[in-house]
């Protein structure tokens, strides 16, 4: 009989906690963002579901250390995950529309790419008019990529969160050169 009651109470214990509640962690297989600024930074971050984030730096205009075109890893503290993990637990994916747009011509832009076994969905935002947690959760993600340590990596990253995002390169017009005629 005492065999079957500690079992009993440890799954009475652990389902009492709030972190062992079925449904309540929301977890992702896959977290990315990407952010332009249009006159000093345009990057994409991928992050992992542990401590590790991918970034891709498409544009920088005043950062010496980070290269446009170039690959970094980067590892968030404990205090950073925690962070990013309390704003994904509150994000309501499924009640986002998947555009948010304004037309104006500068300002950021950004996009959101969550999926879990689920739920696959991208998030444009161009717009101020938009749910106060996607805005909290862009302005984190921008000022946490600024401050963390960035090392270079030699490898190409697949971004779901670009699809639509840049714009293709525009290809340079042929120019026919023609000799002067000689008389």
């Amino acid at each position: 009989m005492r065999v079957l009651i500690l079992p009993a109470m440890l799954i009475v214990t652990l389902l009492s906690c709030d972190n062992f509640k079925p449904g309540k962690a929301k977890t992702f297989t896959r977290f990315e963002f990407s952010y332009n600024d249009f006159f000093t930074t345009c990057f994409s971050i991928k992050f992992t579901q542990g401590d590790t984030a991918f970034i891709q730096q498409h544009f920088s205009r005043f950062s010496d250390t980070l290269k446009s075109h170039k690959s970094y890893l980067a590892i968030l503290t404990g205090s950073e995950r925690k962070t990013l993990d309390s704003f994904i637990n509150k994000l309501n994916i499924d009640a986002y529309d998947t555009s948010y747009y304004q037309s104006y011509e500068d300002g950021d832009y950004y996009q959101f790419f969550i999926a879990n076994d689920s739920l696959q969905k991208t998030i444009y935002i161009h717009s101020d008019s938009i749910p106060a947690e996607l805005k909290k959760l862009s302005y984190w993600i921008v000022a946490t990529k600024k401050k963390l340590q960035h090392f270079p990596i030699d490898t190409t990253i697949d971004f779901r969160s670009l699809k639509y995002f840049l714009l293709p390169p525009v290809p340079l017009p042929a120019i026919n050169f023609m000799p002067p005629k000689v008389k």
